[in-house]
């Protein structure tokens, strides 16, 4: 028995007569015959259309997005505003790194989509074929993954007069998918001239000069025919609360600002078409009066 890159293999004098020799080219229908290296550290079956992390480490594409979903939607993360482009990238999400814990950002791995393609082809198609299946389920349950980007960029400035309005503050909330949204309401502190702000386009920001820090609640609401799914919402005794998410934010005026992001679940309610297609086909002489 020898050890070639982390994978048994036997060879002829060891191997059990009775029992095919198993490899990568010839039988890698089996989760046996992938290298340890090869297999997903979340699945734990053949990576596939891998993901490698800034700490380099690798995983399944759909494995680290849904890692990355469970990260974020069960604690929204906050971080500081470093740059602009951070901010105008909603799809763009730091998350944890599933193996080391650090925060990390991801990229597709195409060599090593390749390598893997030639060195398991049969598995490979097998996992193609598994995840085509899923999209299939994920596309007919009409739910779909909304990311929001929140925060506030922040400037110090110049008091004039009496006033001790010295910070120059913006506040943002940036989804992923604007289509579905019917608007965005906002409610402010009720010190300040208009305290409730309803915009019905992005972008999705109001700007203002004040003096202190308090929690600015925007209200996502979508449009009709989608519905928020598991997240928090308004009181159901509100005509449309299932379109409406609460959305709290805390003024961060440290330097530059801070920003948070956060992942929840859209609903798309099936239209009459719709339904119709996926009721199954009646029988002539076998209706049935309810």
């Amino acid at each position: 028995m020898k050890r070639t890159h982390g994978m048994t293999e036997l060879t002829d004098s060891a191997a059990d007569p009775k029992r095919p020799e198993t490899s990568p080219s010839a039988g890698d229908t089996l989760t046996d015959a992938v290298a340890g290296d090869d297999l997903c550290p979340i699945c734990l079956q053949l990576l596939y259309r891998p993901v490698r992390t800034a700490c380099n480490h690798t995983t399944c594409e759909d494995c680290m997005a849904n890692w990355a979903d469970v990260c974020v939607s069960s604690q929204m993360a906050r971080d500081g505003i470093v740059d602009q482009d951070l901010v105008f990238l909603p799809e763009e999400v730091n998350t944890s790194c599933p193996m080391c814990r650090t925060t990390t950002t991801t990229i597709f791995d195409n060599d090593r989509q390749l390598t893997l393609q030639r060195l398991y082809p049969k598995i490979y198609v097998a996992r193609e074929a598994d995840d085509i299946a899923a999209e299939r389920m994920r596309a007919a349950s009409n739910i779909e993954t909304l990311l929001i980007h929140i925060g506030n960029e922040h400037r110090l400035v110049r008091a004039y007069d009496e006033s001790k309005n010295t910070h120059d503050w913006k506040f943002f909330l940036r989804p992923s998918r604007t289509d579905i949204i019917q608007e965005v309401q906002i409610i402010l502190h009720p010190t300040f001239h208009r305290p409730r702000v309803v915009l019905s386009c992005p972008p999705y920001e109001i700007r203002r000069l004040g003096w202190g820090q308090f929690a600015i609640v925007a209200n996502v609401v979508l449009k009709e025919g989608y519905s928020w799914v598991g997240a928090r919402r308004i009181d159901r005794l509100d005509e449309g609360w299932e379109r409406k998410l609460i959305l709290a934010w805390n003024l961060d005026f440290s330097e530059r600002g801070a920003h948070g992001r956060i992942r929840v679940k859209v609903r798309k309610e099936r239209t009459g078409d719709e339904a119709e297609g996926d009721a199954p086909m009646e029988d002539e002489g076998h209706h049935q009066e309810l």
